[in-house]
């Protein structure tokens, strides 16, 4: 008799081989193209006026001086920068570990897609399907010119998606150990490495501090459960809180004392950035006097005049970024402009620096309204019909290389010159800034990623309703809640992000946007998902389950 059910095995094996074959062909493929695109353009990085904050440090030091913190940036990614070019004496090493980051990037998120589909106990999409979807999120991600343009700046942005990614993938391996395997010791190793790096994201980029607070709450959480012992507790806490304080906080704390630049650099960019807000509350204590206000009638009349005549001056040299707030506010920081010219009326620089604090404090206090618009403008950036992390503007590397070599060619002599590093790349940007060179977007990329863009705001409004499902209905809320979980830590991501920006910065800076292409994509993917297995469970007929067949990989 013929045994038709081993045959049926039989099959079963080879299509689920074959699968296998196919996935692990295309990701590699896909790391393959990616790879070409980044190593194919020139080595030498990209920079911007930023720059010499984040490369003096280590000029500095290979020069023979102390590792010298300045511009009031945090020594985390100056230190890599001067790791990088210790080890193979050249700048372009740094685009290199950059894009190799990058790549790392892409294949994490590949990892978490996977992931986390085991929270999910019967998962309706065929395991096939889901493996397609994370294999397009994959080729999006490393593929698109936002990210090769990021990684080759010498910027924090370069290497800030990595960790980023790697937090994202430790907290869900928490979950999984957690609550799928049943892991304890894991899960609190797990747990213990997510909060080192979100320890470290905030001084490689402010802006993730509350993304940090946010996006390990789960963690944070498993510290008052008492099923667990509370030595192994402690240690998921204060292993990575005693590393960072002893690899991280000291060392920031010594370096940003030496640095002159820390004690006014963000009061500075909060006043100017709000100097419209500012503006009005000033003018509100001119007319009314305010015992509160300790500067005399004269002084501030002069301070707003001053504020007033240079706010006209920067709008004509208001760029793209700076659109929505109407002024320049860069020009008031860096140029010839408020900050340097105010020291005429406070010389001191700590009284400048108690003059920003003061009425950027009492700007909020006395004109909350003002504040808060500007604060609900800059999130509608982000949460509107056009999502800014998939924007394309892509410009020239020789205009940079060109930018790059004048403003370098205007730092201190004895440090260009006599660092052959830097001299060699200066030689190589003069020589490039002739050439044309660019990232160029693949054509399939330039029509999909403005869906994706216009669909995001849709698909977070269709993932809350899915959430709303949960809460009100308990078998979806078992079957799909642990993965709900992950989806809402890949909007935390995005809002810890944006709520920081909007209220310290302006969302119209590209830059801001595009660091959270890796999250945002993959939680696009994830809401989707979601959105799916619950409203197949919310809306199929009970009496008739669907039969979908799922071929694991």
């Amino acid at each position: 008799m013929h045994d038709f059910r081993n045959e049926d095995t039989e099959q079963k094996r080879a299509l689920l081989r074959g699968c296998t074959l196919f996935f692990h062909a295309c990701w590699i493929l896909i790391l393959a193209c990616a790879a070409w695109r980044r190593f194919s353009l020139p080595a030498e990085p990209l920079t911007d006026r930023d720059v010499w904050g984040y490369l003096s440090p280590a000029l500095a030091k290979l020069s023979g001086g102390p590792f010298q913190q300045t511009e009031g940036r945090a020594f985390v990614y100056p230190g890599f920068v001067y790791l990088v070019i210790s080890a193979f004496r050249s700048l372009n090493a740094i685009t290199a570990v950059q894009h190799l980051l990058g790549l790392g990037t892409g294949l994490l998120l590949l990892v978490n897609w996977k992931a986390a589909r085991r929270l999910l106990p019967n998962p309706l999409i065929p395991a096939v399907w889901h493996d397609i979807a994370g294999l397009g999120l994959f080729a999006i991600f490393l593929l698109c010119a936002q990210s090769i343009i990021a990684e080759h700046h010498l910027r924090p942005e370069g290497i800030a998606p990595f960790f980023a990614m790697l937090g994202f993938a430790l907290t869900i391996r928490f979950l999984l150990a957690k609550h799928i395997d049943a892991q304890p010791r894991q899960a609190l190793c797990y747990g213990a490495a997510s909060l080192a790096v979100a320890f470290l994201l905030p001084l490689l980029k402010p802006s993730y501090a509350l993304s940090s607070v946010l996006t390990t709450l789960p963690v944070w959480w498993h510290l008052f459960d008492r099923r667990e012992k509370g030595t192994r507790r402690l240690a998921m806490a204060g292993v990575p809180v005693v590393a960072a304080w002893l690899l991280l906080w000291i060392p920031e704390g010594r370096y940003a004392a030496a640095d002159p630049r820390t004690q006014t650099f963000l009061p500075a960019s909060l006043f100017t950035i709000h100097a419209p807000q500012i503006r009005a509350q000033l003018a509100s204590d001119l007319d009314h006097p305010d015992a509160a206000v300790p500067y005399p009638h004269e002084q501030l009349q002069s301070i707003l005049q001053l504020l007033d005549a240079e706010i006209e001056i920067s709008r004509p040299s208001v760029r793209h970024g700076f659109v929505s707030l109407g002024f320049n506010p860069d020009y008031l920081l860096y140029e010839d402009s408020f900050c340097r010219k105010l020291a005429a009326i406070l010389p001191e620089r700590t009284a400048q620096a108690d003059f920003y604090r003061l009425y950027f404090r009492r700007t909020w206090q006395q004109k909350p309204g003002l504040m808060l618009h500007k604060f609900a403008a800059q999130l509608g950036l982000f949460y509107g019909l056009n999502c800014p992390v998939y924007e394309e503007k892509v410009s020239g590397f020789d205009r940079n290389y060109r930018d790059t070599a004048t403003f370098l060619s205007g730092r201190p002599a004895t440090i260009i010159a006599g660092v052959p590093v830097t001299a060699n790349y200066l030689a190589a940007v003069q020589r490039l800034a002739e050439a044309h060179t660019n990232a160029t977007q693949p054509r399939m990329l330039k029509s999909l990623l403005p869906i994706l863009a216009r669909s995001y705001l849709p698909g977070l409004l269709l993932a809350m309703a899915a959430f709303a499902w949960l809460l009100a209905e308990s078998d979806i809320r078992a079957a799909c809640g642990r993965f709900a979980t992950v989806v809402a830590l890949g909007y935390a991501y995005n809002l810890g992000n944006n709520v920081s920006i909007a209220l310290f910065h302006t969302l119209g800076i590209g830059r801001y946007s595009h660091v959270q292409l890796a999250t945002t994509l993959l939680t696009q993917g994830l809401a989707l998902w979601l959105v799916i297995e619950v409203a197949a469970r919310k809306f199929r007929r009970p009496d008739k389950p669907p039969e979908i067949a799922s071929v694991p990989v």
